[in-house]
């Protein structure tokens, strides 16, 4: 096994994913607290890495990124990002594949409200991709991380819980909806199917909104898609939760 990965928090109020490799190891992330991310890594048997990966810089990505900066990890992130990290505004971002120790990092924009990135990782011939924060999924992204053996993959909301909550205005609901915002459970279940159609045997649904899905939903999507595509098993299908840390993903 080359590469391993592991959900140590997902969902609006906090993101951190764990990507480990036979000698390296990183985060994707720092929306939650240093003390429950050792905490995360100490459940996987795992120690603080040396390095940050950034998606965007919304809160829920970032927010902690600044302290563990501080702390001595280095930080990497599209030069796109730049202007929205005013702590780093001295330092340079990456433009193309960077490589941490033998894991060699692939970023690729995808559509958000802000500059944010997706990521496929490879060491030794096996490759994983995390793709989160994007308000609809182009042929082309979805063609590249077809050859991945494991993808997290957003599915933020349920269509109608979103509609029917009572808590979000409409200007809210139309940004998570629109697309730069988030990947409904309907579309990511549609990506489901074609990544396990193509062989992708792991996948991850990540970012689940805590007031317009469950789990329970995004699953269920996911499975009645691989079932109505005649792909019943095709794939194992997890849900990273955000106050739970997910199994570690080996491949």
């Amino acid at each position: 096994m080359s590469l391993r990965i592991c959900a140590l928090a997902s969902g609006s109020k906090g993101n951190c994913i764990f990507i480990g490799s036979e000698r390296t190891s990183l985060l994707i992330d720092a929306g939650v607290s240093p003390r429950r991310i050792r905490k995360g890594l100490e459940a996987i048997g795992e120690s603080l890495p040396r390095d940050i990966v950034l998606t965007h810089s919304h809160s829920d990505h970032y927010k902690y990124v600044p302290a563990l900066v501080g702390s001595g990890l280095r930080l990497h992130y599209s030069r796109a990002m730049r202007r929205y990290i005013d702590e780093f505004d001295d330092a340079d971002g990456f433009c193309g594949d960077i490589c941490i120790g033998d894991i060699t990092v692939s970023p690729f924009s995808v559509s958000h409200d802000v500059p944010c990135c997706g990521y496929s990782f490879y060491s030794e011939g096996s490759k994983v991709s995390v793709v989160t924060d994007l308000g609809f999924m182009p042929e082309k992204t979805l063609e590249d991380i077809s050859d991945s053996d494991a993808v997290l993959l957003e599915s933020n909301y349920d269509e109608a819980m979103l509609v029917a909550n009572p808590n979000y205005p409409g200007y809210l609901k139309a940004r998570i909806a629109g697309r730069r915002g988030h990947l409904s459970n309907a579309e990511a279940a549609e990506c489901v199917a074609f990544l396990a159609g193509r062989g992708v045997k792991n996948i991850i649904l990540g970012h689940l909104s805590e007031q317009n899905n469950t789990p329970e939903t995004a699953l269920r999507a996911a499975g009645d898609a691989l079932c109505a595509h005649g792909l019943y098993g095709a794939a194992k299908l997890t849900a990273a939760l955000q106050n739970e840390i997910t199994e570690v993903t080996e491949v």
